[in-house]
């Protein structure tokens, strides 16, 4: 379309082509990890719960997925998820709720989720604020997810440490899921955790690491949690 920026998101040998849109949640480093640990899906009913710009939702159906559902609260991400489908030539079920509201008595071999979870006492941007102790979406998915995954269907969910890595995996096995850390990945502050340090050293469950040239990072853990 006219005046359409398009970026490339690139997963091995797949190329995604993505339209820019600062007002949806665009690909990050959580992104990537996910993106690196999907492989064959030949056959496997997918969610993608919180799609933003629908980039997992578009390598899944690549990686051959039977079909692929998209949820997001935003219209307008749906929207430009929709576009971004059509740029690359797929079919995805896109449909606007929140969280599991659009998929209420489904299940699904597979569920995708990167849900926000940036700490702060103050209003962020929906798709990337956490609530207070950036756990405001994380618990609801963890909560849900069993009620929608088939027996042996699988959670693949990233988990920062500023959120409480360990309290995530126990909140996981209280579920009934068998949850084992598939990789990991760890990154320097950004300016908004910089301005955020004092209510981050407030969380209980907050933990962050220095690298080796003294800046303070965070710990980005992805889950594999099963459904036994």
């Amino acid at each position: 379309m006219a005046g359409e920026r398009v970026t490339v998101f690139k997963a091995g040998e797949i190329e995604i082509k993505l339209v820019k849109d600062r007002k949806i949640y665009m690909p990050s480093v959580a992104t990537r990890l996910i993106a690196e640990n999907l492989h064959n899906l030949d056959g496997l009913r997918v969610l993608d719960l919180g799609t933003g710009s629908g980039v997992l939702a578009i390598l899944a159906s690549k990686l051959g997925a039977e079909s692929v559902v998209a949820t997001d609260i935003s219209e307008r991400a749906i929207r430009i998820a929709r576009r971004n489908a059509e740029l690359n030539g797929v079919e995805i079920d896109f449909r606007v709720g929140d969280l599991f509201d659009p998929v209420r008595d489904e299940l699904f071999d597979l569920i995708i989720c990167n849900p926000p979870m940036t700490p702060s006492p103050t209003q962020l941007p929906r798709f990337t604020w956490g609530g207070v102790d950036g756990r405001l979406i994380l618990d609801r998915v963890i909560d849900g997810a069993p009620n929608h995954l088939r027996e042996g269907g699988r959670l693949l969910l990233p988990v920062v440490s500023l959120v409480g890595i360990g309290r995530t995996f126990r909140a996981l096995l209280e579920k009934g899921l068998s949850p084992k850390v598939l990789d990991y990945r760890v990154h320097p502050f950004g300016k908004t955790l910089y301005r955020s340090l004092s209510h981050l050293k407030s969380l209980p469950d907050s933990d962050y690491v220095y690298d080796h040239l003294g800046r303070i990072c965070w710990r980005l853990v992805l889950f594999e949690a099963i459904k036994t």
